[in-house]
């Protein structure tokens, strides 16, 4: 009785772990099967895994040339577009050698899954799938080539100010200013670099600094009439010193002072030496009269002197010769030289003004040309004295404007004869 109970108990036992044999064998056989048909469906299946992004493109399930062509489709090389002033330019990505690394990067999204051991690829694949991975594409261009291209551009946009001017004949006559063009190289490469790196390709409106000329139409368009001229007349057989009298003249022409700007004539001429043009001629020196380098340029600055004092510019610096000239009397001469003697006036009006000075004949011209607004009555004075018992004079000048009266000292001269 008892060993029937014990061979009972055995074959049950044995039934028992042939089930579970059974069954763990059918789990192995259902786990290949699904182990398999995953290895060839999903992680060795020729496509990018689960839940990869490249950009804001999902590229999952697709082979590595859908995943590409996917790509291109929606960011694709573009030539940039710019424009300033109703004006268009375009940068050609061919010419810079733009590119995305479009297919580095599906390379990296297929081998995302697939550069380990099977397991560890296998571990990267459910990661992934959870977890997600995303890629950015980025751009690659030639910038030797960009800056040139920048450059290009610049050179059609970059203008100089350019000022208006006066002509003085049988009427006055005005040419219109023209403002200039800076291309903001620095800021535009920023601009067209940004747009490379996001590619993104909207009309990029270029920075240009505008600069304003010194002189502007409205400036010009105010001189309207003359305020003062003079002349005086020299020895025309003397070549030289007619000459520099003529040069000194000429440099010294078409010369437009905005409110509160300083004519200075040795500016103006330059320095007094052969190599600045000028030809040897009389002049004093030490009392004397010798040759030298702009002999002459002396009358040409006293004409100027006297047209300035009769508009009633503002005088800033004058001084007299050591000898009386023979041109204009005691009081109204105005020498110059490399030294520091200049002739400097001011325009102290509410307008432009407009210096011409010329050379005709044996005679030179300055006049002041301004708006009539500022036109005023002027009267000068020279009282005569003398100082050691050499002659000497005072310079004043009265200037009368709307039956208001203004008397000014300009300047004491002493003459060694």
């Amino acid at each position: 009785m008892v060993d029937n109970l014990t061979t009972q108990s055995g074959n049950s036992k044995n039934k028992i772990y042939k089930i579970i044999g059974i069954s763990l064998g059918i789990i192995v056989i259902i786990s290949s099967i699904a182990l398999n048909y995953f290895t060839k469906h999903s992680l060795y299946n020729g496509r990018i895994a689960d839940n990869i992004f490249i950009q804001d493109i999902e590229v999952s399930h697709m082979t590595k040339k859908e995943a590409v062509e996917a790509i291109n489709k929606k960011y694709k090389t573009q030539n940039i577009n710019l424009n300033y002033n109703e004006n268009n330019y375009e940068i050609s990505c061919d010419d810079i050698n733009l590119k995305y690394n479009t297919e580095e990067l599906v390379d990296k999204a297929y081998n995302s899954t697939r550069k380990e051991s099977y397991f560890k690829d296998i571990t990267s694949y459910i990661g992934i799938k959870f977890s997600g991975k995303k890629y950015s594409i980025e751009s690659s261009y030639d910038e030797a080539k960009l800056d040139e291209a920048i450059g290009n551009i610049a050179k059609k946009i970059n203008r100089s100010p350019k000022n208006a001017t006066v002509s003085v004949g049988s009427s006055i006559s005005y040419t219109q200013s023209q403002t200039g063009l800076k291309f903001e190289t620095e800021e535009n490469k920023k601009l067209i670099t940004k747009a490379l790196d996001n590619k993104k390709y909207e009309d990029i409106d270029l920075k240009v600094a505008v600069t304003n000329p010194r002189v502007s139409t409205s400036d010009v368009k105010a001189i309207n009439t003359q305020l003062a001229s003079f002349s005086t007349t020299f020895n025309s057989s003397l070549v030289e010193r007619s000459y520099n009298i003529g040069l000194a003249a000429q440099r010294c022409n078409n010369v437009i002072l905005l409110p509160g700007e300083t004519f200075s004539y040795n500016k103006q001429t330059g320095m007094r030496v052969l190599s600045n043009g000028f030809k040897n001629a009389s002049v004093i020196m030490a009392g004397s009269y010798q040759d030298a380098p702009g002999g002459g340029v002396c009358q040409t600055s006293t004409t100027l002197f006297n047209a300035a004092l009769l508009s009633g510019l503002q005088i800033d610096e004058v001084r007299n010769h050591s000898k009386t000239s023979h041109y204009v009397p005691r009081g109204r001469d105005a020498m110059v030289n490399d030294s520091g003697s200049d002739l400097k006036f001011t325009n102290n009006f509410d307008h432009a003004v407009y210096v011409q000075c010329y050379r005709s004949g044996s005679s030179v011209s300055a006049a002041i040309y301004g708006a009539s607004q500022d036109k005023v009555k002027t009267n000068i004075r020279v009282d005569k004295f003398t100082y050691n018992g050499l002659p000497g004079a005072k310079t004043y000048r009265t200037i009368t404007k709307n039956d208001k009266s203004e008397t000014s000292y300009i300047y004491t001269s002493v003459y060694q004869e």
